[in-house]
């Protein structure tokens, strides 16, 4: 890969970390532990993978090199998440943890066990394909929704289905634009792929925003808590960030769609556009992995 292609790689781990640095400013006392940081690039790999294996919906096509590279993350980070996890249980230093401290972390971690898992299927697919490249969209997304649900199974039915499809839509969302950096070349290749997935995106944005809000508003209510608490503050950053980047792609749908449906907007001009858009997705994508791991209700 060429640094070029790199940039959009580059630019969505470090929207990732500066999301978590500022969700970890805002929250406080009530932030995420430092298991989150690993987690949050866990997400943004299974994202990657999301938007790689559905670019044949979107008349491009992956690089096998490119699903292994970002399964390897996905399953390299996950693992470091899970170890860390199992320190901060035990109450040790990482490097100091047993055995017999990981048991309860691998006996209750569903989430980072499909994660895991799924990312060696897909390292597996990655060296012989033994079905359509969107086998590795489905793991993907089924990581996804392991990881975004794990701890809401006893809110009832209604909160866990309206987050794993807020975390599904976000995710293609950041995930396909990323993976159309990586794989899209010259003027007729975002002719083609870019008018689709700007249609698709309209569609996971506006479900982004009607499962979002109940979410929002069932954990932390209407009121006060939404400035006095850590959540709140992270929530609330999280929605600016939202809605700047509704803005930007509003914008993106006037100029540059248009313009590159056209042929009018060189392959070099896409990919900035699309480096800094995939930016602020990643960003949100921080800001919602450390809301994940921030406690409701402290100041």
């Amino acid at each position: 890969m060429t640094r070029e292609r790199a940039r959009p790689l580059i630019a969505a781990v470090g929207g990732v970390l500066a999301g978590l640095a500022v969700c970890a400013v805002l929250a406080g006392a009530a932030g995420p532990a430092h298991s989150a940081w690993p987690s949050g690039l866990a997400l943004a790999a299974a994202c990657l993978l999301l938007g790689l294996g559905s670019l044949e919906v979107l008349r491009a096509q992956p690089s096998p090199a490119v699903i292994a590279g970002a399964a390897g993350f996905w399953a390299a980070s996950s693992l470091i998440a899970g170890w860390l996890q199992a320190a901060e249980r035990a109450g040790v230093p990482p490097f100091r943890l047993s055995v017999s401290a990981l048991r309860p972390v691998l006996e209750s971690g569903f989430g980072l066990a499909v994660c895991v898992a799924g990312a060696l299927v897909v390292l597996a697919w990655s060296y012989r394909p033994f079905a359509p490249a969107t086998a590795v969209a489905a793991v993907a997304a089924i990581g996804i929704v392991a990881v975004s649900t794990t701890g809401h199974a006893a809110a009832g039915l209604w909160t866990p289905l309206l987050v794993g499809v807020h975390a599904l839509a976000a995710a293609w969302w950041l995930g396909a634009l990323a993976a159309l950096a990586v794989s899209v070349r010259g003027r007729g290749g975002w002719s083609r792929s870019l008018p689709l997935y700007s249609r698709y995106a309209l569609l996971a944005a506006a479900l982004v925003v009607a499962t979002g809000i109940p979410v929002a508003i069932g954990e932390i209510g209407v009121g006060a808590q939404w400035f006095t608490t850590g959540y709140g503050r992270v929530a609330l950053a999280k929605t600016v960030a939202f809605a700047v980047l509704v803005a930007l792609g509003a914008a993106q749908r006037r100029t540059w769609v248009p313009a590159a449906a056209r042929h009018g907007s060189s392959e070099q001009v896409s990919l900035r556009r699309a480096v800094a858009e995939v930016a602020l997705l990643s960003a949100v994508a921080g800001l919602a992995a450390g809301l994940a791991g921030t406690a409701p209700g402290v100041s």
